[in-house]
């Protein structure tokens, strides 16, 4: 009875270790065929096949506000300030009496020349009326002449002298500077105001030289006033004709489009502004963003070879152009990249593509 127990404890363990034997053996089998069938299946992506492009690019650059029509007020005749109305930041229209200088020398210097005249016509006339009868030469008919003409050359000049310690101003806008006070005596061509045409302001800035072709006058631009969260239409209004040597940039103003706008008024001289030029770039080579990886020697992409295998290329790159890279070497027109289904994909592997996982990078 022992003897049958052992021998069936003896079969009974071999039958547990063949049955255990093909399990493994079978489970062996089965992930070398599972790891073969992943080996052999080809990478899914997503690709783009690149062709030139160009596109619409903004530029930004710092500018300032200015006044074009700003002047300085002196005078031209020396004497003492009578009158001076208007203080700065005082409004003013054209034809305002601006300064008044004492004119009470002038005044009297005016009429001792009108005066003078008077005289001097009435000795030519005397005299030509001598000269018939021969009471007079011609000699005395020529002097007299020329002092008519002396006379009124000298009541000329105080007449100007006269209207000159009347300032009045040339046009409509602001006084931003005053330099003399009512009382004050003035030395000839001293500044007494700076007048500002506040209703015609404008925007200067620079652009650099390799945008001169983009940009020509009356192109259409906006500018920013960062102080008043505005953004105004404005258009190119001067392109000035030399490129500073120091810094390679070209001066350029743009004036508002329109003179209605109620907002406009609230802007200074010497305010802040920014100047945005959009214009259409070159053709070029453009790469999706996506597209692009990058490690410590620089930017690289996934091309596809002729048997449908990824290659890492390295590519140099220029400037982003509404999501799209533009590359400057590395790639060409007709090219196959990769832009989706970068996760386990490698230098050398088969793809297949298609519609890839677009959130796995």
């Amino acid at each position: 009875m022992k003897t049958i127990k052992k021998l069936n404890m003896r079969y009974f363990r071999l039958a547990i270790a063949i049955i255990t034997t093909g399990l493994i053996t079978l489970g062996c089998t089965q992930d070398a065929s599972d790891s073969a069938g992943r080996k052999n299946k080809a990478h899914r992506v997503t690709t783009v096949s690149l062709t030139a492009e160009s596109g619409q690019l903004e530029r930004r650059f710092n500018a300032l506000i200015v006044a074009p029509n700003t002047i300085t007020i002196s005078n031209q005749i020396a004497g003492s300030i009578v009158k001076m109305p208007f203080r700065a930041g005082a409004v003013v229209k054209k034809g305002d009496v601006l300064v008044q200088i004492d004119d009470s020398l002038t005044k009297a210097e005016y009429k001792k020349a009108q005066a003078n005249l008077e005289k001097a016509r009435q000795d030519l006339n005397r005299i030509k009326k001598l000269i018939p009868r021969q009471l007079a030469s011609a000699e005395q008919l020529s002097a007299a002449s020329t002092d008519k003409k002396l006379a009124e050359a000298e009541l000329t000049l105080k007449s100007i002298q006269l209207n000159r310690s009347l300032i009045k101003a040339p046009f409509s806008g602001v006084i931003s500077q005053r330099f003399f006070e009512p009382g004050d005596t003035a030395a000839i061509n001293k500044p007494l105001l700076t007048l500002v045409d506040n209703q015609h302001l404008i925007v200067k800035s620079a652009i650099p030289e390799s945008l001169i072709a983009n940009v020509s006058v009356g192109k259409e631009v906006k500018v920013k006033i960062p102080s008043l969260s505005l953004l105004r239409d404005a258009k190119i209004s001067t392109l000035y004709p030399t490129v500073d040597s120091t810094t390679q940039q070209v001066s350029v103003e743009a004036a508002f489009d329109t003179l209605n706008d109620p907002l406009l008024p609230a802007l200074f001289p010497g305010q802040f502004a920014e100047l945005i030029i959009s214009y259409q770039s070159a053709s070029h080579l453009l790469v999706p963003v996506n597209a692009v990886q990058y490690d410590t020697k620089g930017a690289w992409v996934f091309r596809l070879d002729k048997d449908n295998k990824s290659e890492k290329t390295r590519i140099s790159t220029g400037k982003n152009i509404n999501n799209k890279i533009e590359v400057n070497s590395g790639l060409n027109v007709g090219d196959i990249i990769v832009t989706h289904g970068f996760v386990g994909l490698r230098a050398g592997k088969k793809v297949s593509t298609g519609p890839a996982d677009i959130n796995k990078k």
